[in-house]
């Protein structure tokens, strides 16, 4: 039966605030948008009542910064302009409601912020900057458990950027939002938002600046305006809160937990206020007089888009990759997004796994990203086909991914019935192996260092071999795995503490033997393969023996051999005997580096009648001062020997044995 092909559509939908916001929204250069902030107040009086005037000091007001510039702004009716302020005021007689506007156009600069590596904890800021480090009435950063969860948080980590967006996505992922509730008034305390784990943005960014300023590091509220296009929303324009991070060198660098924009706002945002605590008043009202009773009521604020212009580009390349091209159906898929920062500076993205019905993403999918200058991460994505699809059809996944500028890339794979069924097991342990070198090597540090105990080793020894890890960094370590494969030892090492751990290695093999020693913890993760190097046994070979086995009397004739290195290591100290008939050669040699040919040029005038028995002696040591040794035995006969010759033969041994007996 022929199959068909069943390519399944696939709409990107992300889970967050950003999957509501256009994509000219975020690589649009400049964008120019018309405000209007109002608001009115009505005074009740009461039979003789007195009233001399009344003011309004509004400071929820446009802000000329690096980020945004003022074109142009009125006020109804004339204000006076005081500091950071409009001053509205309204003489006797003064009616029973009074109103006013500020009318203004703001042309927004999406700008990247340029951030270097700064170390963490950071003490040279000046004291204007040190003023945002304090606890207020609603950022209480002296709340002890608001001190407890941003310094374990921040524990070990010696990277101010890292900290700042590891306090941010903390704050993400655990407070609970609802946009639907923006409400740039709300005053509740970072420590209530924190014991709830609810609340909308400014909420959001109440927590993050407190706890980042019980760390010592400065943060500041900002409220305004943004835009969106999520459904629940009547207007694309709304109120909205969040942070300003002081960056050493830098400046102020805007963070957003709400819109998962860390160190960069989209240029939709538009400040409106500044303030050390999220609860200072956006209008303050005085009046002079008696038996009078004011209301005001809340600012309204309308936004409408004038035009957005340019594009600033990528800031991140992004590609897609799946590890198995073919899976069957109800198999498991592994997905590697690979994201590099293209700037000099440190930068954050959200990256974005699209959403198909068919296919389940284990976990979530999105993943906050934080790249240090040039840096390249790789993110991982564990997907499941489906069960239930249909074994008649051929299918074709297409996935997209996507970060916060709505930059994009893609890739597919394809479902067959039939084909392999991988297990979640099978690719947990690539990304586990991926992730520990990726982060946690890197983010707590820890050295480690393996020599062996004596300075060489043969294999006929059991080597031992030192580990020694030491903390290198200002985080302290509990019950880490101490192992050289499945031998482990579980410790703690504290700061700048070293331990050390020694290893047998039994039945060592020649050449290199890799040792693997890994320290393995809840916040480390370290590997090394150690190569110790064993020598084999010294050994030497006598080959290529060359003489006549039998020859006629006074006949010139050679006996000759090789001496063959026959091992890796040199033999040490190596000396030659050669004896035979009365004849004695010793030669000493010293270390063998190659092979030696020898030759001993004789006369059978020596030899005996009976069997002349000749042998090469070998002595020679390995570098401990082993002593080795070989000997080998070889035999020359006479043949064809006259009656003359023998007497010859018989006084000559003769001769020699008496020399023998008085030696």
């Amino acid at each position: 039966m022929k199959k068909r092909l069943s390519i399944l559509v696939l709409v990107l939908f992300l889970l967050s605030a950003p999957e509501a916001l256009a994509a000219w929204n975020f690589q649009a250069e400049h964008v120019t948008v018309d405000i209007e902030v109002s608001s009115s107040v009505d005074i009740h009086r009461d039979t003789g009542s007195k009233l001399d005037y009344v003011t309004a000091n509004v400071s929820f007001i446009p802000k000329q910064d690096a980020l945004q510039s003022i074109v142009r702004i009125s006020t109804e009716p004339d204000a006076e302009s005081v500091g950071d302020e409009y001053l509205f005021r309204w003489e006797e007689p003064v009616p029973s409601s009074v109103s006013f506007k500020i009318s203004s156009r703001i042309k927004t600069t999406n700008k990247l912020y340029d951030v270097r590596k700064i170390s963490f904890p950071y003490s040279g800021f000046s004291d204007e900057v040190l003023e945002y480090t304090r606890s207020t009435k609603t950022i209480d950063s002296d709340d002890p458990k608001v001190i407890a969860r941003a310094s374990a948080l921040a524990a070990g980590n010696t990277d101010y950027y890292s900290v700042v967006f590891t306090l941010a996505d903390w704050t993400k992922e655990n407070i609970k939002y609802d946009l639907s509730t923006l409400n740039i008034k709300s005053t509740n305390k970072a420590s209530w938002v924190l014991a709830r784990k609810d609340g909308v943005c400014d909420e959001l960014s109440t927590l993050f600046i407190a706890m980042l300023r019980a760390v010592g590091i400065p943060a500041r509220f900002v409220a305004g305006i943004a835009y969106t296009e999520a459904p629940q929303f009547p207007e694309n324009w709304g109120a909205h809160g969040w942070a300003e991070v002081y960056f050493p060198g830098t400046g102020w660098v805007p963070f957003d937990v709400t819109y998962g924009q860390y160190g960069y706002i989209d240029p939709t945002h538009i400040k409106l206020k500044q303030a050390v605590d999220s609860a200072d008043p956006d209008t303050r009202y005085e009046w002079l007089g008696r038996d009078v009773d004011i209301s005001a009521n809340p600012l309204v604020i309308d936004a409408d888009l004038v035009k957005y212009e340019g594009n600033i580009g990528d800031i991140f390349e992004l590609e897609l990759d799946v590890l198995q091209e073919r899976v069957g159906i109800g198999s498991y898929n592994l997905v590697e997004a690979t994201v590099k920062n293209t700037r000099d500076s440190y930068a954050s993205t959200f990256l974005y796994l699209s959403r198909i019905n068919e296919l389940e993403v284990d976990g979530n999918n999105y993943r906050a990203v934080m790249l240090e200058p040039l840096e390249t991460k790789r993110v991982y994505w564990i997907v499941k086909v489906l069960d239930n699809l249909d074994t008649h059809y051929t299918y074709k996944f297409p996935l997209t991914l996507a970060d916060t500028m709505n930059n994009t890339a893609g890739s597919d794979f394809m479902v067959l019935p039939g084909a392999t069924v991988f297990t979640h097991d099978e690719f947990e342990a690539m990304v586990d192996a991926a992730e520990k070198e990726g982060d946690k090597v890197y983010s707590k540090k820890v050295s480690v260092e393996c020599f062996p105990r004596e300075e060489l080793y043969y294999v006929y020894d059991v080597p031992q071999v030192i580990c020694t890890a030491k903390n290198t960094g200002n985080f302290p370590f509990k019950d880490l795995d101490f192992c050289f494969t499945d031998d482990c030892e579980t410790d703690d090492l504290g700061i700048s503490q070293a331990k050390s751990f020694i290893h047998e290695v039994l039945s060592p093999k020649p050449g290199v033997n890799k040792i693997p020693f890994s320290v393995e913890g809840n916040d480390v993760s370290r590997s090394v393969f150690y190569d110790l190097e064993v020598l084999d046994a010294p050994k030497v070979v006598i080959e290529e023996v060359e003489y006549p086995s039998q020859i006629e009397f006074k006949k010139p004739y050679a006996f000759s051999f090789l001496l063959r290195k026959g091992s890796t290591s040199l033999p040490q100290e190596v000396s030659l005997k050669f004896e035979g008939i009365g004849l004695e050669k010793e030669l000493e040699i010293g270390e063998m580096t190659g092979d030696k040919k020898f030759m001993f040029n004789l006369d059978s005038g020596d030899l005996s009648m009976d069997t002349n028995t000749f042998t090469v002696s070998i002595n020679y040591k390995d570098l401990n001062g082993k002593l080795y040794t070989l000997e080998e035995e070889f035999e020359i006969s006479l043949i064809n020997v006259t009656f003359g010759q023998r007497t010859v033969i018989f006084l000559h041994d003769l001769d020699r044995w008496l020399r023998n007996l008085f030696k």
